[in-house]
């Protein structure tokens, strides 16, 4: 029973990604964001991302959410696919005013795209929550 145990922790201890999360405010300054427009198409992301900023849509807004689900397999560069598997892809998420990129949360996947993007989402929250907490 014992070994059945220990065998089920190193199994199932092994299959979930431990990918970093990085994240970065424009030249390390933090901005504060009165709104924010999604510029996201699946309306569940969109949601998701409204959360964690908890700032509703604002088409006005010259704030822009973009939302990057980038998967290897579609890249078509032999150096990049001859490189290997280390990850599958990666998601990110930039908020932009014009071309300037102001906050950007980024984490690699290896099969778990869904798993990364829950990951950005909790670093944008811990990110926000430290801003909102030092004014």
């Amino acid at each position: 029973m014992y070994k059945l145990f220990l065998f089920s922790l190193l199994f199932l201890g092994g299959c979930k990604e431990e990918y970093p999360t990085y994240s970065s405010f424009e030249n390390q300054e933090k901005t504060t964001f009165d709104c924010l427009h999604y510029t996201v198409l699946d309306k569940q992301d969109k949601q998701k991302l409204e959360k964690a900023f908890s700032l509703q849509d604002s088409n006005a807004c010259q704030y822009r959410v973009e939302l990057t689900k980038y998967y290897v397999e579609n890249c078509n560069n032999p150096v990049v696919k001859s490189v290997g598997g280390d990850f599958n892809g990666y998601i990110r998420i930039e908020i932009k005013k014009g071309f300037k990129c102001y906050y950007k949360v980024q984490s690699d996947f290896k099969d778990d795209a869904v798993a990364a993007f829950d990951r950005v989402i909790k670093r944008v929250k811990i990110d926000l929550n430290q801003e909102n907490n030092s004014n």
